[in-house]
């Protein structure tokens, strides 16, 4: 069978060669005959801040990516068409192809050669008007992370006097207990002895005496042990009153930290790829259709000739 169709070729060769070389031909002139159109692409990078350890768009790209078209994109057309472009450049970038990825919006023309920088204007007016649109939430944003800053350093500033403050507290007091203690116990060797010598007294006066001194000292010895358990008592409020004082410092250097790091992470929307010309078709892609237009043409000769040879056939 193949021989066969190799011999039918064979015989009719000039004119499968003439078939082939003229589909080809008119095939290429129609590929090199399309309008050569080019790409324009820009990216809007939507700002964003650190929120819980994660890089965070200020608004979730794909609304952004939504709106182009249906908002930004006609009043930028409108803007261009007040300064005279013409209607069929305006009408080529009525639809562009706009995408998110990642926190970045993505913008893709594809227009004639001659409607580049028409084009360019267009992502540039796009663009612009994002940026606009975010400018009051980024300010907004700005200033709750310079308002939680300030506020989270007062805190930390006036926690931190608080214990410090409480801990010079609770060291004076572990001073004077220190002191009444000793008072205490030396309070305590001195009633020993009067009461060895109340013991031994002989005379009433000296006895008299003896026990008034021990009196004396007995109240003293119960108005500084009153004084000690109330000074315990401080001292336990005050340390309560620390460990309080440093969970919250602790809590509030937390927050300043998240705030400051919130501050150093801040960006603003912006342009990540100004509008630029990229082209629509490659020259491996005509490459590649010259080969489909050859193949295309090869069957094409070889059908006219089988073609041929059976309406020869017929005929004989």
């Amino acid at each position: 069978m193949t021989a066969l169709i190799m011999q039918i070729i064979w015989l009719r060769r000039r004119l499968f060669l003439l078939v082939m070389c003229l589909t080809f031909l008119a095939l290429a002139i129609g590929i090199f005959a399309i309008p050569q159109r080019v790409t324009v692409r820009s990216s809007i990078e939507i700002g964003s801040t650190t929120t819980y350890e994660k890089q965070e768009p200020f608004e979730p790209p794909e609304q952004v990516a939504r709106r182009i078209p249906s908002v930004y994109g006609p009043a930028a057309l409108l803007a261009m068409a007040g300064k005279g472009t013409s209607p069929s450049i305006l009408s080529a970038l009525q639809n562009p192809n706009v995408e998110s990825i990642g926190r970045s919006v993505v913008v893709v023309s594809t227009v004639e050669p001659s409607a580049e920088n028409e084009a360019k204007e267009f992502q540039n007016a796009l663009a612009d008007q994002v940026i606009k649109q975010q400018a009051p939430r980024a300010q907004a944003l700005r200033e709750n992370i310079a308002a939680n800053i300030a506020s989270a350093t007062k805190a930390s500033d006036n926690l931190g006097q608080e214990v410090s403050s409480a801990v010079k507290e609770i060291e004076r007091i572990n001073a004077l207990s220190d002191g009444l203690r000793g008072q205490i116990e030396s309070q305590r060797g001195n009633l020993a002895t009067l009461y060895q010598r109340a013991g031994v007294a002989q005379q009433p006066g000296e006895r008299s005496t003896v026990e008034a001194q021990i009196r004396e000292l007995q109240e003293q010895i119960s108005s500084q042990t009153s004084l000690m358990g109330r000074l315990t008592l401080e001292r336990a409020d005050l340390t309560r009153d620390v460990a309080r004082a440093r969970r919250q410092y602790e809590a509030q250097t937390e927050a300043l930290a998240e705030a400051q790091l919130k501050q150093k992470t801040f960006n603003e929307t912006r342009i990540s790829l100004p509008p630029s010309l990229m082209p629509a078709r490659s020259a491996s892609r005509s490459l590649s259709l010259l080969v489909v237009a050859l193949a295309i043409s090869i069957l094409v000769a070889f059908g006219i000739v089988v073609l041929l040879h059976k309406i020869a056939e017929r005929e004989i």
